[in-house]
């Protein structure tokens, strides 16, 4: 097992992953930062926020191995009111 942390970028903020996961494999800790990044993105979209969220994924030496991205984005195709959305909470 190997240790990888995933540190967070999403706009004005960023948090550094001090304490890191065990993953059995690389691919294992790509997978989790994918779905970690999408869980993340769905859930600020549902509040109409559209900024990116990167995951930078590090290894046991802080070298950064790769970054995921989850864009979200909201066209508009009709009018619609500054007020909130209709599926927020």
């Amino acid at each position: 097992m190997a240790r990888y942390y995933f540190d967070i970028h999403d706009g004005a903020q960023s948090v550094r992953d001090d304490a890191g996961t065990n993953f059995d494999s690389l691919d294992a800790a790509v997978q989790a930062a994918t779905r970690s990044a999408a869980e993340t993105g769905t859930g600020r979209l549902g509040r109409g926020d559209t900024c990116d969220v990167v995951i930078e994924v590090r290894d046991e030496r802080g070298q950064r191995i790769c970054a995921v991205k989850a864009s979200m984005e909201i066209e508009w195709h009709v009018s619609h009111s500054q007020g909130p959305h209709p599926w927020s909470a």
